[in-house]
């Protein structure tokens, strides 16, 4: 998910970047060509087709990024928040999208389903980018106090994962914080309801919960997107709602294979 949403990024850049001093309708169109021309960059085994098109009457970009994810509520819970926090950094940074947006150009950018339908959507105007800034400013991070690593790609993409949680998922867990442990895992921090801190406790529930991890279908996706920064393990640690440990899950690269 992070590889994919950089990738993203990634292009968007580009994109505005090789817009030139052109009147707004000029621009729109360069943006529009830039973007459709780098989507090689962003296919993979999630990202099955993306474009961007120019309407200029409306003095509007559209842009589709299609996917073979299932239109569910855990996914939608996923995406609906982190996909457009991701992006709206992205385009909050770029002086060439501010430009654009301060010319009266809204985005309007669509992360679909298998079926089409909208797992999440960014739609930036003028009001919008003010928020965006706004909340960007509040969010901030001291850097004046962090070291090399937490200036990092995955450490500042993290970050900006971490201020949209909690995730709520379909039975009732909520992830609560996704970091980057001194050993180098990636760890989720999850709660679990009441009525299940019980039942997940001791070696047999550990066990199963395993099983039922590996055979997600997310997590090979999550899996390429993390080997890319060297990180090999990824630990589960699950609490109640008071805080209190229930247990803990780790995979290893053996498990991951």
């Amino acid at each position: 998910m992070i590889k994919k949403i950089t990738q993203i990024s990634f292009a968007i850049t580009i994109a505005l970047f090789l817009v030139s001093c052109k009147n707004t309708k000029q621009k729109m169109q360069d943006y529009v060509n830039s973007y459709n021309n780098s989507t090689s960059l962003m296919q993979d085994e999630v990202i099955t087709h993306t474009s961007a098109k120019a309407l200029l009457q409306d003095n509007k970009i559209e842009i589709r990024i299609d996917t073979n994810l299932d239109q569910s509520a855990s996914n939608k819970s996923i995406y609906k928040d982190m996909f457009p926090a991701f992006l709206g950094e992205t385009m909050r940074k770029d002086p060439a999208s501010v430009e654009l947006i301060n010319e009266g150009v809204t985005f309007e950018i669509y992360f679909l389903a298998n079926n089409s339908t909208v797992l999440a959507e960014l739609i930036v105007d003028r009001e919008e980018l003010k928020k965006l800034m706004a909340k960007s400013s509040a969010n901030s991070l001291n850097k004046e106090n962090t070291d090399s690593d937490s200036g990092s790609e995955i450490q500042q993409m993290l970050a900006l994962m971490n201020q949209n949680m909690p995730i709520v998922n379909e039975d009732g867990t909520k992830v609560l914080k996704i970091d980057i442990s001194d050993k180098n895992e990636l760890v989720y921090k999850i709660e679990v309801p009441k009525q299940y801190s019980e039942i997940l406790k001791g070696d047999g529930a550990k066990v199963l919960m395993k099983e039922n991890i590996l055979r997600s279908s997310d997590l090979k996706n999550i899996i390429g997107s993390i080997k890319r920064y060297g990180i090999t393990t990824i630990k589960y640690i699950y609490q109640d709602t008071k805080g209190q440990l229930v247990n803990d899950i780790i995979l290893t690269e053996k498990d991951l294979k």
